[in-house]
């Protein structure tokens, strides 16, 4: 089943990192597609729930680019992931 969720990065500071997030998200298995939303620092990112989840597109942005994520639920809520705030950039 596809599914999207709206990403939100602890910090986009420089206009190259959602671009370098995008290429990441998009070496996941199972995402099919990433929007970056510059303006709006967020990610649209649409994948398949049979081969992937929010929590291993998230493990796998922390674990390349050390960025905390918040993602943004359907009722407006946001929870944090869980990984590393810091950012080697």
């Amino acid at each position: 089943m596809k599914k999207t969720v709206t990403l939100h990065p602890s910090r986009i500071g420089c206009p190259s990192i959602p671009g370098t997030m995008k290429g990441i998200v998009m070496s996941v298995p199972g995402v099919e597609d990433v929007k970056v939303r510059y303006e709006e620092r967020s990610l649209d990112i649409t994948f398949d729930e049979a081969k992937t989840s929010e929590t291993e597109i998230i493990k796998k942005i922390g674990q390349e680019m050390g960025l905390a994520m918040e993602v943004a639920e359907t009722h407006g809520a946001k929870k944090e992931g869980n990984v590393s705030e810091t950012c080697p950039m």
